[in-house]
C-alpha cells in the first residue's frame, strides 16, 4: 500500500469518526430536549402539588412536661399547619397507661380510640397524662410508644404520620420552672403582702378616735354686725 492509499484510508476513518461523534451529539441533544419538554410539562403539576401540601394541616401528638408545672406529663395533640384538620385520629401502641391516674385510658377512650372532629390551625389540646417522677420510677410503665396520626384536610386525607415517643427523654429534659412563671409567682406574693398591709392599716384606722371638729368661724355678716359704728 502506497502513501496515497494510506492517507485516503486515514481521511476516511477520521470522517467516519466525525460522523459518529456528530450523531451521538445530536442524539444527546434530542434526549435533553425531550427531558426538558417533559420537565416543563410537569411543572404545573408539581406546583399544584406543592400548593396542596402547604395548605394541608399538620397534626401530631406528644407526651411532654407541662410548661408551667414540669412535674406534670401532658398528652398534647396539636395542629401546626395552615388549615383546619378534621376527623383527627390518634393511636398509641401500646395503649397509653398512666401510673398516677389509672382511670386515664378509660376517660380518654373517646379521644384515643375515636376522633377529634376539628382542630383549627395553631390549636393545641392538652390533658394531664401522669406525674413525671411516678411514671419514670415505675418498672411496669412503658417507656416507648409508637404514635400514628391520621387526619383530613381541605384536599382529602393527610399523609399518615407515624413515629416513636421515648419517655426516657423526659427524664433528661430540663424541669426548671420557666422564668416567666417565677416572675408571676413573685408578683403574686407581692400582691398578697400588699393586701395584708392594706387590711392592717384599715384595722388601725378603725380603732383611732374620730378627729374633733374644727371651730366654725363666724360668717362675714356676723363680723359686720359686731364691728364698731364709726359713723
Amino acid at each position: 500500500m502506497d502513501a496515497w492509499e494510506t492517507i485516503t484510508l486515514l481521511v476516511a476513518a477520521v470522517g467516519a469518526l466525525t460522523a459518529i461523534v456528530a450523531a451521538l451529539f445530536a442524539g444527546s441533544q434530542a434526549v435533553a430536549a425531550t427531558e426538558q419538554s417533559r420537565y416543563a410539562q410537569q411543572q404545573p403539576t408539581l406546583a399544584e402539588q406543592v400548593r396542596k401540601d402547604q395548605a394541608q394541616p399538620y397534626v401530631f401528638a406528644d407526651l411532654r412536661p407541662d410548661e408551667q408545672h414540669p412535674v406534670k406529663v401532658m398528652l398534647v395533640i396539636q395542629n401546626t399547619g395552615a388549615t383546619v384538620a378534621k376527623n383527627v385520629r390518634v393511636r398509641f401502641d401500646p395503649p397509653l397507661s398512666s401510673v398516677a391516674m389509672p382511670e386515664f385510658s378509660e376517660e380518654m377512650e373517646e379521644v384515643l380510640n375515636g376522633q377529634i372532629a376539628t382542630l383549627p390551625p395553631g390549636r393545641a389540646v392538652k390533658w394531664l397524662f401522669d406525674i413525671g417522677f411516678q411514671l419514670l420510677n415505675s418498672a411496669e410503665a412503658p417507656r416507648r410508644y409508637t404514635v400514628t396520626v391520621n387526619a383530613d384536610g381541605p384536599f382529602g386525607p393527610v399523609e399518615e404520620l407515624s413515629y416513636v415517643i421515648n419517655l426516657n427523654e423526659v427524664r433528661r429534659s430540663d424541669s426548671a420552672t420557666p422564668a416567666v412563671k417565677k416572675i408571676a409567682d413573685e408578683l403574686e406574693k407581692t400582691r398578697k403582702a400588699l393586701d395584708k398591709i392594706a387590711m392592717q392599716q384599715q384595722k388601725i384606722a378603725a380603732r383611732l378616735p374620730a378627729p374633733a371638729a374644727p371651730p366654725q368661724s363666724r360668717s362675714s355678716s356676723d363680723s359686720l354686725e359686731s364691728a364698731p359704728n364709726t359713723g
